[in-house]
């Protein structure tokens, strides 16, 4: 099992529009989806430039997420020179957790 932090921030000329249109593609384009199990949330920081994702992954892997086309579009897009700093990725040893993980 590995729980982990993935975080980035976008360049302010990017950042009004990107995080919303960019990382809420592979939700939008498959509301349906189930993405196995593991838990994930992504979201939007009060800077407006910064996003954060949380991930439970029970069998150390992104799962049936790298199938959708939108989420490996846009873990593409998050290499891309549009962020002001780079994607960082930490892993996350819960010291204490109410139903969160």
């Amino acid at each position: 099992m590995e729980r982990r932090q993935d975080r980035y921030s976008y360049r302010p000329s990017a950042a009004k529009q990107e995080p919303t249109e960019t990382v809420g593609r592979p939700w939008q384009e498959s509301p349906g989806f189930s993405p196995g199990s593991g838990s994930r949330t992504w979201c939007r920081l009060q800077d407006e430039a910064s996003c954060l994702l949380l991930a439970d992954l029970v069998d150390d892997t992104a799962g049936p997420l790298t199938a959708l086309s939108a989420f490996t579009d846009v873990m593409a897009e998050l290499k891309g020179d549009r962020l002001a700093e780079p994607l960082t990725m930490e892993q996350l040893p819960p010291i204490g957790s109410y139903r969160f993980f």
